[in-house]
């Protein structure tokens, strides 16, 4: 099995640019960068859009899976 996801079928790829900017949206939630949450939904697929809606929910419900920013004990 190849791990190079240009091998993928299309529909896979979609999926997984989706996931890519939903655990994006948690991430930008939980540290509070700003972003523009309209301008990310219009990038997705109208076919798409359901499934991001529930990316993004299960990632906002799981926030313990999403990386965390390097801690600067100097930054104040």
């Amino acid at each position: 099995m190849s791990h190079n996801l240009a091998d993928l079928p299309k529909e896979d790829r979609e999926k997984v640019d989706v996931d890519l900017h939903a655990s994006g949206i948690a991430y930008k939630e939980r540290y509070g960068i700003p972003f523009n949450y309209i301008e990310i939904e219009r990038q997705i697929p109208a076919h798409l859009k359901d499934y991001f809606k529930k990316r993004v929910e299960f990632f906002r419900g799981n926030p313990y899976q999403l990386g965390k920013l390097p801690y600067d004990p100097e930054a104040k």
